[in-house]
């Protein structure tokens, strides 16, 4: 067995906490930095903004929301710049072929809140701009886009044209956090394959954060990729998580046909109760091992930890239509380039 795993992950909010806390990316006492990061044998991240909300909890909008957002990126861009030796910022499959190429980890940005631009259709452009790749539509609260799963409002008119021209200009869109109604007028509308960037199981664990196998098996007819997370009160109702229960939710999306359409979204430094064992990214490598000693094959764990996720990006990233996937001949060429399957 391995002793090592690649780790290609969907969401943290890292780069948020590091503005909070004005701590440094390369050693932090988060649960990721550089230094816990090397002990990986290789690192895709998606560092996600979600500026809605204060250090103390209470909500943002408006100019607030745009200003936390502002200072947060732009503290995390002068982050990367430090460290543009080991890390590539990446908008396109080419950006991550390259890191690949030149041994760096890749970087992608996506934004959970878009109150940030006042959930404005017209400013997706600024987003695009900034290198964000992927959106949100809500948080915990709605707002003047769709209700979340806490307040269970469907998708509004500016919620059906933000996701019309996200897609036009290839952001992904991410339907963690959404309501139930709103998911499915975001399928009955939706010309791309859809994430939920950091959601688990309904039918392991009863949250309304948590997929029903309906969805699941929807976003997967999409083309889709959910991202398992770590978060105690999304994998389980007891009192503690452990790997066994990362490892049910995993059996359960693979048993509704979703082998590759699972990866990761461990929602580090955005949840404070993770599974037993677990402290920090570097403990991706004992979770690798545990799924694979719960009985899963090893292939099928480094496809969940990195493969299926960089496939997914590879395509999406080369197209925005369902079913223009890239022939699979052409697309194992590019995963054999970037290592994936090593």
């Amino acid at each position: 067995m391995r002793n090592t795993f690649p780790v290609f992950d969907l969401h943290c909010d890292t780069a948020v906490a590091l503005s909070d806390t004005n701590q440094v990316w390369a050693e932090n006492d988060l649960h990721i930095d550089l230094n816990k990061e090397s002990k990986l044998f290789s690192h895709t991240q998606v560092y996600s903004f979600c500026c809605v909300y204060d250090e103390h909890g209470d909500a943002l909008t408006g100019p607030e929301a745009e200003a936390k957002f502002i200072r947060c990126i732009s503290n995390f861009y002068s982050e990367l710049a430090k460290h543009s030796d080991t890390h590539k910022l990446c908008r396109t499959a080419d950006d991550l072929l390259e890191a690949a190429k030149e041994g760096k980890h890749g970087v992608f940005l996506s934004l959970e809140g878009p109150e940030v631009i006042g959930c404005d259709p017209g400013r997706l452009d600024e987003l695009k701009d900034l290198g964000i790749v992927m959106t949100t539509l809500t948080w915990n609260h709605a707002n003047l886009l769709a209700g979340s799963h806490k307040t269970g409002e469907g998708l509004t008119p500016q919620g059906k044209a933000f996701v019309r021209r996200a897609q036009e200009l290839g952001i992904i869109i991410d339907v963690s956090h959404l309501s139930e109604q709103a998911f499915w007028d975001i399928c009955d509308i939706s010309m791309s394959p859809i994430v939920a960037s950091h959601s688990n199981s309904r039918a392991i664990c009863d949250h309304s954060r948590n997929l029903t196998d309906r969805q699941f098996k929807t976003i997967c007819n999409f083309d889709g990729l959910v991202g398992l997370n770590l978060y105690r009160p999304f994998l389980t109702t007891a009192a503690t998580a452990t790997y066994d229960d990362v490892r049910r939710h995993a059996e359960h999306f693979i048993g509704l046909g979703g082998k590759h359409h699972l990866s990761l979204g461990f929602d580090l430094d955005g949840c404070d109760e993770l599974p037993e064992g677990f402290r920090d990214l570097s403990d991706c490598n004992g979770l690798g091992k545990a799924l694979i000693e719960g009985g899963l094959d090893e292939q099928l764990v480094l496809n969940l930890m990195n493969n299926n996720a960089a496939r997914f990006f590879l395509q999406y990233l080369q197209r925005r239509n369902v079913g223009e996937f890239l022939q699979m001949d052409e697309l194992t060429r590019q995963l054999n380039e970037i290592n994936v399957n090593t």
